[in-house]
């Protein structure tokens, strides 16, 4: 790409970052000796000016930073009115591109408009940050949207993939504590990924497929003979978008029914599936009488490793069982939170916030004092300073903040964790049953071992420094007790099981095929016990 060309949108979207937050700076200052009342008025003021001037500048570049609006427009569970209600016009109100680009576009991968099409309309259904959809119809009369790449998008997004990476810098400086790299690294792949629509039609074949028993979740068909790398043809679902409550409360259609909906089918993409739409931004969801949730764009999405799936599976049990020990644990493994000493001040603020914000509602948690939010996220940073996402759970968390805010606007009392937990439960059952699941743990079992001569040493060296502080119960010392002997027997087990495999192969080696089918035997029988000492609590 010739940066030189988009050297004045990398200075602009720099320029815009920091008259934003240097904005909050100078009322900060300003408000020093003013009333509560009149900070209020002001802060108010500032967030409906700056969201204005995001919009604005977001619409005039578009490319990434119109992702980065529509993102935020869906967080009105944490973010201001103000900016919410601006940012909401990103979504399916962006200018669209000149008509003669389209067809330009359509023309080199498809060929002449007239031989493909009977009729193409030319005003766009959808102008979105990569490209604009528009209703047509084929020669043999099949109504379909055809979604088209913007021509040298490519280019605009290397640009705003460099304006990211210097913002991030900044922030860095501003809070050393969270390492944004990760947040960098991870939204450039999505984005690019994002501009390859012949994976974005497998992806949609995929969601049609894991939702081919759901009636209420419909996925547009692919037309592949009309579906290149640039363009993408697709069934026309006709819908109501989900944020138009006047038209959905019109057609009767139940707004705590669709959050439900919308809730379960991302449940069952997570928890059932492994494979999850990365982009539930409104300009994406449609609802129809049913109700029906129809989803579309599907250039976002990521799938759940082995790894991750455990991780969520601990998380998770622990956040319906209020074990704030083994959250704590879960977020240590999966990389969110650096192993310390001495966890058990981070453990005691954990089991708080799981009482605090556990059973709330999005209607409630938007009511509390920003600053009592606020409050808790330092104490956090303050007792792990080093917290953070890991690359691989930013999509995930994205996905769960949009959806939360979603569900805030459709139906204020909807609890996403009590709609997810029954899923949660059977997928902690049946995950850990599956030859898969076994197979995790058995790897976690033996990283364990292979950490313990380490953990053990620096326990040792912790100890005779004199920084080692034990406070233990009888029951503590019974339960340890137990741990104890269940891994020692597992210890042994493992041990057999090995042996009885190895003389199987030697004795087969040698011919002793009756001998070798007996050690086989002994070996499964083994493994078997052993699987049943694991499930044992």
């Amino acid at each position: 790409m010739n940066f030189s060309r988009y050297r004045g949108r990398f200075v602009q979207g720099v320029l815009l970052f920091l008259r934003v937050l240097l904005s909050y700076k100078f009322l900060s200052l300003r408000n020093v000796f003013a009333s509560d009342s009149l900070r209020q008025e002001r802060l108010k003021g500032l967030h409906a000016a700056n969201a204005r001037l995001l919009r604005e500048r977001m619409i005039e570049m578009r490319g990434v930073l119109i992702k980065i609006g529509q993102f935020l427009s869906s967080r009105v569970d944490i973010l201001p009115e103000e900016y919410t209600d601006e940012l909401s016009k990103l979504q399916d109100q962006v200018p669209p591109a000149p008509f003669r680009d389209i067809v330009k576009r359509v023309t080199e991968e498809l060929g002449p408009m007239d031989e493909v099409f009977s009729s193409f309309d030319e005003v766009p259904i959808a102008s979105a940050s990569l490209g604009q959809v528009h209703k047509a119809c084929l020669r043999d009369g099949d109504c379909i949207v055809v979604k088209v790449q913007y021509p040298g998008i490519e280019e605009v997004i290397a640009a705003d993939i460099r304006t990211l990476k210097f913002v991030i810098r900044i922030l860095r400086v501003l809070y050393r504590q969270i390492n944004l790299d990760v947040i960098y690294y991870e939204f450039s792949r999505i984005i690019y990924e994002e501009l390859n629509y012949l994976q974005e039609g497998k992806n949609a074949e995929t969601f049609a497929r894991n939702f081919a028993r759901n009636p209420k979740i419909k996925i547009p068909i692919v037309y592949w003979p009309f579906t290149t790398s640039t363009v993408l043809t697709l069934e026309y679902l006709e819908g109501i978008k989900i944020t138009d409550f006047e038209k959905i409360d019109a057609q009767g259609i139940d707004r705590k029914e669709v959050a439900r909906t919308l809730a379960e089918a991302y449940c069952q993409m997570v928890f059932v599936d492994g494979f999850f739409h990365g982009d539930p931004h409104p300009g994406n969801i449609f609802v129809r009488p049913g109700p029906e949730v129809i989803l579309v764009d599907f250039g976002m999405v990521d799938r759940l490793s082995a790894p991750k799936k455990e991780g969520l599976r601990r998380a998770f049990t622990a956040i319906v069982d209020r074990d704030a020990l083994g959250l704590v644990r879960a977020l240590v493994d999966m990389g969110f939170i650096p192993l310390t000493k001495d966890i058990q001040p981070l453990v005691q603020f954990t089991e708080r916030i799981l009482q605090k914000y556990r059973d709330i509602s999005p209607s409630e948690l938007k009511a509390m004092n920003v600053k009592e939010i606020g409050n808790d996220i330092v104490e956090s940073l303050q007792l792990s300073p080093s917290i953070q996402i890991p690359n691989d759970f930013i999509l995930f968390g994205r996905v769960v903040g949009m959806l939360n805010g979603l569900a805030s606007q459709l139906d204020p009392e909807t609890n996403i964790i009590e709609i997810a937990t029954p899923f949660a439960k059977r997928f902690i059952k049946t995950d850990a049953m599956t030859a898969s699941g076994v197979l995790t743990r058995l790897v976690a079992t033996g990283r364990s071992l292979a950490a313990l001569p380490k953990l053990l040493t620096e326990f040792l060296v912790t100890t005779s420094r004199g920084e080692t502080r034990v406070e233990i119960t009888s029951r503590d010392i019974v339960a340890e007790l137990h741990k104890i002997s269940r891994i020692g027997r597992g210890f042994i087990f493992a041990i057999l099981i090995v042996g009885a495999g190895m003389a199987s192969v030697v004795l087969r080696i040698n011919h002793f095929n009756h001998e070798s089918a007996w050690s086989a035997g002994l070996c499964g029988a083994l493994a078997l016990w052993l699987l049943l000492l694991m499930k044992k609590k």
